[in-house]
């Protein structure tokens, strides 16, 4: 034995070998089932490719994380064979848990192959996803896994070792002459409590377990990257034909929802910038028992609450409070989530793409939402699309009814009539669900099972109605974020989107932003007990906006890396401030926002007079957009319609009414 009381000469091997051969074969049979968690659905595989890498082995499994985090039951055989079609069922569990890794750890052993594109190809979520589910397939029947036998080798391995761990303690503990003066029934009574007990609380036995199990699934890593060899790349590769040939319905629409790709528009004034707040923090005063629960916020000169208020079927614009509706405000606060506010973006964007004017009720299907968050449709037969989950459409349904139940009250704003300042109080829901006869109807599965129809409430329509009607760009990633895993990432690009819009009309993207507000607007709480941890995730997720092009680079401002190593560094950091540029794609939209130069404006005054009344408004328009470099969303948001109308107007494929007719024109006269 070594000091530390374990078998390793060869002769002492040998030894403990005969001793387990002369007592094994009075151990009755038995079998250890490990039940795991379900499998997650989403990875974030640039995360496992590093710890992949930094445990030193490309191939590595992890199984010590695997049997660490599962539960573990001995059975004898006997019991085993009484519930042998259940027991099989977590075998096969634990087996589809064992291919996964493989199939990962496959797929990293490829990009470690392509240093020069590790990052591009980690990013890329979709191409990962798919590939892991190729993976998985071929593993599972095209390579010596789908033999049965293997498995069986494998398990009657694993038992192998586990009695060989086992009569190594109990020789330790109770020498061989102890064992010898054990009876068969004490034997196996001893030898199953230690099995028991080992496997459900000694790390150090679950730990050597593990490696071996680790080591020899290692093997079969390499026999199957031998088999598949070359071909590991044919699997991983996007396949441009294929994009081409199946366009997604949902992604063509986009392409016309936005003259900025991979951009949506959404609302972008204070108060809708609150409500994205309220339901990511759930920060809803829930202590009087006889009120509904209410989060309050100050925003400026713009002051209110969200209150959570249940739609009832029976609600005709009355807020019922009573024990059951109260219970169930208080439920919906608990479900709320970064979910609802990738719904609540969807809803506005699609909105403001499709309405013509803010009383209009639009409608969209629920297959739209699904596809904007970047859900794929189940694969049916021969390869044909079979829809998506129930559970992924009863998530929308979910998000849906939490948005019909906020209700707004603005106690005090300032809108601008007549270019005056106007302080106004105004209250009602986010969005209100109606049918195509304007009857107002509650969020369930029955009604929204296929379609939606909706229109904006009173508090939102005011800012599509009055001249400080700001939209600005979000970027479609922040609704394809993982809810969960880059729920930081989602909530930056929220803020950062709103932040870059407010500072588009001075045309300064290069305001400082302080690290504390950060924090607070993406979710993230300072992690006491160690802080680098939250300081590291802070910098992990702008490094993640750097890769996806939503953040063309950021810095810290003043900021002293040593302080780092002094105590009491936190608070230095959380009071540097950080400068996020936007990226060009982003600056070059909103520079026709900032304020045009009058004096270049005058300069072709009497041009522009002369030719302005013999033109049609279209040809006028398309005119001046091109002079000044305006965008179809900016001339939009200014004359207070959808982009696709002034779109319609310029390729004189719709006739303005004679208001907006008027508006137009008027508009159009601060440039001549």
């Amino acid at each position: 034995m070594n000091d530390s009381g374990h078998f390793n000469s060869k002769s002492t091997h040998d030894y403990l070998q005969q001793v387990i051969d002369q007592y094994k074969t009075a151990i009755q049979n038995f079998y250890v089932l490990f039940i795991f968690d379900e499998l997650e659905t989403q990875y974030d595989y640039y995360f496992l490719y590093k710890q992949h890498m930094s445990e030193g082995s490309i191939i590595s499994l992890d199984q010590n994380d695997m049997f660490s985090t599962s539960k573990s039951f001995v059975l004898t055989e006997d019991a085993y064979l009484q519930n042998e079609e259940l027991f099989y069922k977590f075998r096969i569990q634990a087996r589809n848990r064992t291919i996964e890794k493989m199939a990962k750890s496959v797929i990293f052993y490829v990009v470690a192959q392509n240093d020069h594109a590790n990052y591009s190809i980690l990013s890329n979520q979709q191409l990962l996803d798919e590939a892991l589910e190729k993976t998985k397939r071929i593993i599972q029947k095209s390579t010596f896994i789908s033999d049965p036998i293997t498995w069986d080798y494998f398990y009657s391995w694993c038992r192998a070792q586990l009695t060989t761990l086992v009569f190594e303690e109990m020789v330790i503990t109770y020498g061989v002459n102890g064992l010898k003066e054990l009876t068969p029934f004490q034997l196996n009574d001893l030898f199953f409590k230690l099995l028991t007990t080992n496997l459900t609380s000694n790390k150090e036995f679950i730990n050597k377990f593990a490696r071996a199990v680790d080591l020899y699934i290692q093997e079969w890593q390499r026999k199957i990257i031998h088999e598949l060899n070359n071909n590991i790349q044919t699997y991983l590769r996007i396949e441009n034909a294929v994009e081409k040939q199946e366009v997604k319905r949902g992604e063509r629409d986009f392409l016309q929802m936005t003259t900025v790709p991979n951009y949506i528009v959404v609302l972008n004034s204070v108060i809708y910038h609150a409500v994205r707040e309220a339901i990511y923090r759930r920060d809803f005063t829930q202590g009087e028992p006889d009120s509904w629960p209410k989060y309050h916020f100050i925003k400026g000169k713009t002051k209110g609450h969200i209150r959570i208020i249940p739609k009832l079927e029976k609600d005709k614009n009355r807020m019922n409070l009573n024990e059951n509706s109260l219970i169930m405000a208080h439920n919906i606060v608990q479900k709320l989530s970064t979910i609802d506010v990738d719904v609540l973006d969807i809803l506005c964007s699609l909105f403001l793409h499709r309405a013509k004017h803010p009383e209009e009720v639009v409608e969209i299907e629920l297959a739209d939402i699904l596809v904007m968050r970047g859900l794929k449709a189940k694969l049916g037969g021969e390869g044909r699309r079979g829809g998506f989950e129930a559970k992924q459409k009863e998530q929308v349904i979910q998000a849906l009814s939490n948005i019909q139940s906020l209700w707004l009250t603005i106690e005090k704003t300032v809108l601008y009539k007549n270019n005056q300042p106007v302080q106004v109080g105004v209250q009602g829901r986010t969005f209100l669900f109606k049918y195509k006869d304007g009857k107002e109807y509650v969020v369930n599965k029955e009604n929204c099972s296929k379609t939606i129809s909706f229109t904006v409430d009173k508090v939102f329509a005011k800012y599509l109605t009055s001249s400080q009607r700001q939209v600005a760009l979000l970027p479609i990633k922040a609704l394809r974020y993982h809810a969960y895993r880059f729920n930081c990432e989602k909530q930056l690009c929220r803020y950062l989107s709103w932040r870059w819009r407010t500072q588009a009309f001075k045309g300064d993207f290069l305001q400082l932003n302080k690290i504390s507000t950060l924090l607070e607007a993406s979710g993230e709480i300072l992690n006491e007990r160690s802080p680098m941890r939250t300081r590291e995730r802070f910098e992990k997720a702008l490094d993640q906006l750097t890769a996806d092009n939503i953040v063309a680079a950021w810095h810290y401002v003043n900021w002293d890396e040593n302080l780092a190593l002094s105590k009491g560094w936190t608070k230095y950091w959380l009071n540097t401030s950080v400068v996020i540029e936007p990226s060009d794609v982003v600056k070059e939209h909103y520079r026709s926002i900032k304020k045009v130069n009058k004096n270049t404006a005058l300069q072709n005054e009497t041009a522009l007079k002369k030719n302005a009344v013999h033109r049609k408004i279209g040809e006028r328009l398309l005119e001046i957009r091109k002079e000044y470099k305006l965008t179809l969303l900016t001339v939009a948001e200014e004359l207070q319609v959808s982009a696709s109308y002034i779109s319609n107007i310029e390729r004189n494929q719709a006739k303005p009414s004679a208001k907006l007719r008027m508006r137009i024109v008027k508009w159009m006269e601060k440039f001549d």
